[in-house]
């Protein structure tokens, strides 16, 4: 119906129906996962004669770089909805009928390069392609093989774009920005789990803080997307996203990002640090604190609180992601335990920042069930947890026993 309409409308209502057609996608495929992954199983040819139909109307509508700028988003999820034609476009020879698809694919590339000579259409594109990314992720590759070499012809100059440390995404809307790179970190992820050289750059430490919290967040809805709604109940993730010990490897650079960021946000913040306490003579490692030079600005330190609360739900949401030591020695797994729980300890009697300290006791909490005990030092669980409850007793009663006499 809107495919036959659509020509009549004026250009605010086309602009209006663009918009709702994208959510309306989304809605379906997020909600109702299985019934998208049958499209490329069996091809429904009335929705695919509505798509393509509905994807020249709008390439007609798309007369300046505006109006380009404006669809591609939409153009690219309707040509998702013609795996045939995403065949047909993918050979040497295509289709007449089929021409304007290619052509669109190829502006898209050259946009996401940087060639499209517009600012608007770089962005447009770079969205375009992460919604092509995203939906990618909710198809099989043994249905349609096609659809992700197509991803993959686009996503190095995606990534480039976005994650691009010298010279950071930008379209004046950082939620939106976020959000995006969000999208685009978890979706590589899911088609590449061990092509992880994105996250290596989201960790490095002398990468945007944006990157950080991108990261961060991304981890967090790899792991709470292990199950999706699916009509009046929750269903299991889909079978072949990998799962989240794929990114395992990275727990140390994930514990030294989140010891950083504690020891920023507090000191930004204006608050006594935490008083800091030393393992006991058994540990090979010493408990350190970090040291800065100049305090933070506020808004740097509202970005350290943020990212520090994200940080401290992915501890509550995977324990295991912040205390997995591969390749060290039991002392080394048990110092560097004490120093994660150290830091959440810290976190408790902050009463300036409430909804990290719940969050902190709640991720307390988690790393205190057995599964997580066992992992503070595999080489001895038992002693180590011992160890570990005595030094943070006695932290905590060193730190009430400071804050009584501050306050008095």
């Amino acid at each position: 119906e809107t495919a036959f309409k659509f020509k009549a409308l004026k250009k605010v209502a086309q602009l209006a129906v663009i918009n709702s057609l994208e959510k309306a996608f989304w809605n379906w495929v997020e909600n109702y996962p299985d019934e998208f992954t049958k499209l490329y199983q069996i091809p429904q040819t009335d929705m695919a004669e509505c798509a393509e139909k509905l994807f020249d109307l709008v390439d007609g509508f798309a007369e300046s770089t505006k109006r380009k700028a404006a669809v591609w988003p939409l153009q690219i999820i309707l040509l998702i909805l013609c795996p045939e034609i995403i065949q047909d476009i993918s050979k040497d020879v295509v289709d007449e009928n089929n021409m304007n698809k290619k052509l669109f694919l190829d502006s898209l590339r050259k946009a996401l390069a940087g060639h499209g000579g517009s600012r608007q259409l770089t962005e447009s594109a770079a969205i375009a392609c992460v919604k092509l990314c995203k939906a990618s992720t909710y198809i099989n590759w043994e249905d349609n093989s096609v659809i992700f070499l197509l991803v993959q012809s686009m996503v190095v100059d995606l990534k480039n774009l976005l994650f691009n440390p010298s010279k950071p995404f930008s379209r004046g809307s950082q939620p939106a920005d976020v959000d995006l790179m969000i999208d685009c970190l978890v979706s590589c992820f899911r088609i590449s789990p061990h092509n992880n050289q994105h996250f290596k750059i989201c960790l490095a430490q002398n990468s945007p803080s944006t990157f950080h919290y991108v990261l961060v967040n991304s981890l967090h809805r790899i792991i709470t997307n292990s199950t999706f709604k699916h009509g009046l109940g929750t269903a299991s993730a889909l079978d072949w996203w990998p799962k989240i010990d794929a990114v395992y490897c990275h727990s140390v650079e994930l514990r030294n990002m989140f010891g950083e960021t504690l020891h920023k946000a507090v000191q930004g913040c204006g608050a006594h640090p935490a008083i800091r306490m030393a393992p006991s003579l058994t540990f090979k490692e010493k408990v350190t604190s970090l040291k800065f030079k100049e305090k933070p600005t506020d808004l740097e330190t509202r970005s350290y609180k943020y990212l520090l609360l994200s940080m401290v739900k992915l501890i509550h949401a995977d324990p295991k992601l912040l205390l997995c030591n591969p390749r060290k020695q039991g002392p080394e797994t048990q110092g560097s335990t004490a120093e994660l729980i150290t830091g959440l300890v810290q976190l408790v009697p902050q009463s300036h920042m409430p909804e990290i300290a719940q969050e902190a006791m709640e991720a307390l909490l988690v790393l205190h069930q057995l599964d997580s005990i066992d992992l503070w030092n595999p080489d001895a669980p038992v002693e180590t947890f011992w160890e570990i409850r005595y030094m943070y007793f006695y932290f905590l009663n060193s730190t009430f026993k400071f804050y009584f006499v501050f306050l008095s």
